[in-house]
């Protein structure tokens, strides 16, 4: 992915240059946006698309890497990443209570398993189940997963966070595991 970081201070720029190194799945693809207006006085956003080779839709996400040296209330750091994603799942996920929790806990078990050093991390998970009515009565229940997260990188390696954030869509949009040696069932 190549990055433009022409508006983007130093040390911000040598922070985010490494991101330019991370090698993501096929199934997922990474695009730098423009990025919201209003939300620091430095940031950086990227956007991904989850594909499965079946669904051509299968989850969006935006992780945007913001830096404001006032350090804002509730940032506890001059850095935050804010990340956003949704990505449909299955219709008995979204109705287990159990199962619904476990999204949060893979975003941040994908961090630490990727070297992300973090810390006040705060966000939300939605489960949403919908069902057609009038005209979309044939239109068959489904469910869609939404996670909204923000935490403080610790240290100025953002490579690990980029790569954390990757394996948790992978995980919510159900893409079989990165070993080849496991193989999906049904």
């Amino acid at each position: 992915m190549e990055l433009d970081l022409s508006e983007i201070s130093e040390p911000f720029r040598g922070m985010l240059a490494s991101l330019t190194e991370v090698a993501t799945r096929e199934e997922i693809e990474l695009t730098q946006i423009p990025s919201p207006k209003g939300i620091a006085p430095e940031s950086f956003a990227i956007s991904a698309e989850i594909r499965h080779q079946t669904e051509s839709d299968h989850g969006v996400s935006r992780l945007v890497f913001c830096r404001d040296p006032q350090i804002p209330e509730g940032w506890n750091s001059e850095f935050r990443i804010i990340g956003y994603a949704k990505s449909p799942i299955e219709l008995e996920m979204a109705k287990d209570e159990y199962l619904s929790q476990l999204p949060w806990e893979w975003l941040r078990d994908s961090l630490t398993q990727n070297g992300a050093s973090f810390a006040y991390e705060a966000g939300t998970t939605t489960t949403v189940v919908s069902t057609g009515h009038g005209s979309l009565i044939t239109q068959p229940q489904h469910a869609e997963l939404e996670i909204r997260a923000s935490w403080a990188p610790v240290g100025f390696d953002l490579k690990p966070h980029l790569q954390g954030w990757i394996e948790l869509l992978a995980l919510i949009s159900g893409l079989p595991p990165k070993d080849s040696k496991v193989v999906r069932l049904g």
